[in-house]
């Protein structure tokens, strides 16, 4: 074989190995994407929390064959922001933070140039965990200047979502909106009033039985209106709620904890 025929058949078989490993990543991430529900219906959140992240390790590997895989980074966005807020935040924030960039880059990376003005249907889903990763990582950096001056961001991308896909994630981008509302001082737009309302939507229809938002709402909403009647209700509803099966089941026994320990800073915070 002369050195032409052996350059040849050696880019072939790198060709060929290439083309086999997306395959294989692309069938894996079809998987990963069918069982993401099972993972949400469990009823352990320990067992989740030792569990996930060498799920995300396969996910982080899968796109290194397969880098341009839209719904595998859209699950690898959801699965570092999910498990930041779920399992990281309360007790450890800077790896939080750290979590909530990389969920954050991987929906980026999904909406390929795609804005919050640019947007199409096909886009709303990576760009709701662009904009849900970015606002939690705001929450916990508010002491950052460059975290506190991308605040202004979330609102054009929560509207857009509304428009997209309204009840995608449980009405998950009236929360961002509420979170929004809630964080910003009131001197640069700011408003405990404008979060509740938006709080509230998000407890309707699909979102009624997601307790997560519930805990949302009164860490930041009822914290900014310093409510401590609402704060201690919400929490009430959440640590009282009689746990349901479904793909609800994991966010809401987390819920529960969570609630749990924050109301138990209640004198801190009022």
């Amino acid at each position: 074989m002369n050195v032409k025929h052996l350059v040849y058949a050696l880019c072939l078989a790198a060709l060929t190995g290439c083309s086999l490993n997306r395959t294989a990543a692309h069938v894996t991430s079809g998987i990963i994407d069918t069982g993401l529900p099972v993972v949400f219906s469990e009823s352990d959140p320990q067992y989740v929390k030792e569990a996930l992240p060498a799920n995300l390790q396969l996910m982080e590997i899968l796109l290194a064959s397969d880098p341009g895989n839209k719904d595998l980074l859209v699950n690898a966005s959801q699965g570092f922001c999910g498990y930041a807020f779920m399992f990281l935040e309360d007790e450890n924030p800077e790896r939080a933070s750290v979590f909530y960039q990389k969920g954050q880059a991987y929906a980026e990376r999904a909406l390929d140039g795609a804005t919050a003005e640019t947007a199409k249907k096909k886009d709303a889903h990576p760009l709701f965990w662009h904009t849900f990763c970015k606002a939690l990582y705001m929450n916990i950096n508010r002491d950052k200047p460059e975290a506190i001056a991308e605040i202004p961001t979330l609102e054009p991308a929560a509207l857009k979502l509304l428009q997209l896909d309204p009840g995608y994630y449980y009405n998950a981008a009236e929360d961002i909106l509420g979170a929004y509302y809630a964080i910003r001082p009131r001197m640069l737009g700011g408003s405990p009033e404008k979060a509740a309302e938006h709080f509230e939507l998000a407890l309707k229809g699909p979102g009624a039985d997601f307790m997560l938002s519930r805990y949302l709402y009164a860490k930041l909403g009822a914290v900014a209106a310093q409510d401590q009647a609402l704060f201690e209700r919400l929490l009430g509803e959440i640590i009282e709620a009689e746990p349901k099966d479904g793909v609800t089941r994991l966010p809401n026994e987390v819920a529960k904890l969570k609630a749990k320990k924050l109301l138990e800073k209640k004198d801190e915070l009022f």
